[in-house]
């Protein structure tokens, strides 16, 4: 289930006086980090250990960032492929270009594989509150709670969790 809040923005950020319009915007549950993420492999049957499993894919980060350092790109089958686009400023003639000078970033550009492609089609989704009304409702809520119970809330310490 993917949950979504809604928003405004302009419908053409790049026109000074385009009309805003209500855009959903996805709302993450969870990180799931690499050891999360090797726990949820390991629970799928793998015969790997959880360790293995992490030792596998660090060393993928790494190959994969040496590969593309050295001008490839990465096909993973089904993930897709990975490769590098480069942000540059212009110049008025080749002889003029100097990469040192005029490379201004290296970019990893992720191509989707065919099991990503089509997400939509199986995608649920849940509407909730943006973060920060998410946050004004726990404050309010712990204002409540203390009112009822007769505690004062102290000064610069409100206790408020924070969002991601």
């Amino acid at each position: 289930m993917i949950n979504y809040s809604l928003g405004l923005r302009k419908s053409n950020p790049s026109e000074k006086n385009s009309e805003k319009k209500v855009y959903a915007y996805a709302q993450s549950t969870e990180v799931i980090d690499i050891l999360k993420l090797a726990k949820h492999i390991q629970m799928h049957g793998s015969p790997y250990t959880r360790d293995i499993i992490v030792g596998v894919l660090t060393k993928a980060v790494d190959c994969i960032r040496e590969q593309l350092l050295e001008g490839k790109k990465v096909n993973l089958g089904e993930m897709g492929s990975f490769y590098c686009t480069i942000s540059s400023e212009g110049v008025d003639s080749a002889d003029e270009f100097n990469p040192s000078a005029h490379i201004k970033g290296v970019n990893v550009r992720w191509d989707r594989g065919h099991e990503f492609e089509d997400l939509l089609a199986e995608a649920e989704f849940n509407y909730v509150a943006t973060r920060e009304q998410q946050a004004k409702a726990r404050k309010e809520e712990k204002a409540a709670i203390n009112t009822e119970l007769g505690v004062t809330p102290t000064e610069g310490g409100s206790g408020d969790d924070q969002t991601e």
